[in-house]
């Protein structure tokens, strides 16, 4: 006996080319998004890094007084132990009442500041 076409199983071409289709437009919707997630990460590494620093310092000043200097050198190494993220460029100083800081994420173009307060902004 011979198999009819009807025994077959399979998909047909058109089947698979409109799954593909399908899958190419969802994929092209979710990549704006995606990118959107990324740089929101990218924001919240460079504010994460910030209140890190700031912490930091607080501690650095309550070991020192609150007139000495604080900045990222004084603060990193294994005394403090603060070390920013390799992507992040971080900078930041003065007395715990004078303290300002400043942090950007290379891959994003927001620039973050912190106050003496810790409000980051």
């Amino acid at each position: 006996m011979r198999a009819t076409i009807t025994d077959q199983r399979g998909f047909t071409l058109i089947e698979l080319l409109v799954v593909v289709a399908i899958v190419g437009i969802l994929a092209a919707t979710n990549y704006s998004s995606h990118s959107q997630y990324k740089k929101r990460a990218y924001d919240i590494d460079a504010k994460s890094n910030l209140q890190s620093l700031f912490l930091t310092c607080k501690l650095y000043w309550n070991d020192n007084g609150s007139t000495s200097n604080c900045d990222v050198s004084a603060v990193s190494g294994s005394s403090y132990g603060f070390a920013s993220s390799a992507e992040v460029t971080i900078s930041g100083q003065g007395t715990e009442s004078s303290f300002s800081g400043t942090a950007i994420h290379n891959s994003s173009t927001t620039t973050f500041t912190i106050n003496s307060a810790g409000t980051v902004s």
